[in-house]
């Protein structure tokens, strides 16, 4: 009886493998057919066609796909390239990257380049970090607010470390965008960016509601000083709930850590 199992359970398996194997084989297949198709309607269309096509190619991983994808990053039309851009977002390819990151850093098209970097952020490579630091220093501030995002969403220490001369660039932004997005998106802790985030809380005009419920959230797991304490505290009278529910939450975080130093 145990035999009979064993040789019904080993059967079984070969067939699912079986099933598997043509399944994926079906899939490769189905994505090449859909590959040419989208080729040759690139090929013979207006832009619209180009653009439904690249679309079609999003998160498609093979080498014909990826080559029609390369060549729509240097479409006449701009939406074409920024569609082209959308459909390799993800991909492993080290050709691809190489291209997102040229076009990141040295596209003169702003809607290009900004998408480059959102695209390029993902990858969250640490070989990328100059690429988003150059985008802190752009006129435009989309493309600032997604150069700091790329920066923050890399996840190495010594990247970090280095980072935050431009993490305090970020915080001191003209716009308030860039700092929210620099804000929520802190994954170091340092003095200089308490001391930034500190400061921040004490302008009045800095920002409105959105930015004070970021700061009171990043503030945690510092150790408040004295003055920022007060600030603090004096939030828990503020007209908007949220805010006062998190200045309360950050008040008694800054105790239970002063109280573990003693």
């Amino acid at each position: 009886m145990r035999l009979h199992l064993a040789a019904l359970s080993l059967l079984l398996a070969l067939v699912f493998q079986a099933g598997c194997v043509g399944g994926a084989q079906q899939k490769n297949r189905d994505e090449r057919q859909k590959t040419r198709e989208a080729a040759a309607r690139y090929e013979t269309g207006g832009w619209q066609d180009r653009l439904g096509a690249v679309r079609d190619l999003a998160g498609f991983r093979g080498r014909e796909a990826e080559e029609l994808l390369l060549r729509a990053l240097d479409d006449s039309h701009t939406l074409v390239r920024i569609e082209a851009l959308r459909s390799l977002d993800g991909t492993a390819s080290g050709k691809s990257r190489r291209r997102v990151r040229s076009l990141a850093e040295y596209e003169p098209n702003g809607n290009v380049r900004w998408q480059a970097i959102r695209v390029l952020g993902g990858f969250r490579d640490a070989r990328d970090a100059v690429v988003f630091a150059k985008g802190l220093s752009s006129e435009d501030w989309l493309i600032r607010e997604e150069s700091v995002k790329g920066l923050l969403a890399i996840d190495d220490f010594a990247i970090m470390y280095v980072s935050i001369p431009y993490i305090l660039q970020a915080l001191d932004d003209p716009n308030l965008n860039v700092r929210l997005a620099a804000i929520e998106n802190l994954s170091v802790r340092d003095e200089r960016i308490y001391k930034a985030l500190a400061s921040m809380l004490g302008d009045e005009s800095a920002g409105g509601h959105a930015l004070l419920k970021a700061l009171l959230k990043s503030l945690a797991g510092y150790r408040l000083d004295g003055l920022t304490l007060k600030r603090v505290t004096s939030l828990l009278v503020h007209q908007n709930a949220e805010i006062r529910v998190l200045a309360l939450r950050l008040l008694k975080r800054d105790r239970e850590l002063k109280k573990n130093d003693e």
